[in-house]
């Protein structure tokens, strides 16, 4: 929590910053508040085990076809996962 409070104000928005937690949305909106504010700081959330029988290397940014690339801020604002918009297909 502490680095991405520097990154944030260092560079404001200028930087994504990028998560990978092994829990899922909707474990980290459930749990402490330290999470929580970890969230409202960072843009982009690749939530979600990664899980050896779903191990698949054509993905993008994850190992694993069960786990999401979430779009944080819009999430948050919409109050339900957004998956993030810009992956290559």
């Amino acid at each position: 929590l502490k680095l991405i409070k520097r990154v944030r104000q260092e560079f404001g928005h200028q930087k994504d910053i990028w998560s990978w937690s092994g829990y899922t949305w909707e474990e980290l909106l459930q749990d402490s508040a330290d999470k929580l504010e970890m969230l409202s700081l960072i843009d982009i959330l690749v939530d979600g085990r990664f899980l050896l029988a779903k191990k698949d290397l054509t993905l993008q940014f994850r190992g694993s076809s069960n786990q999401r690339i979430i779009d944080v801020p819009k999430s948050l604002a919409t109050g339900e996962v957004v998956i993030w918009d810009k992956l290559v297909h």
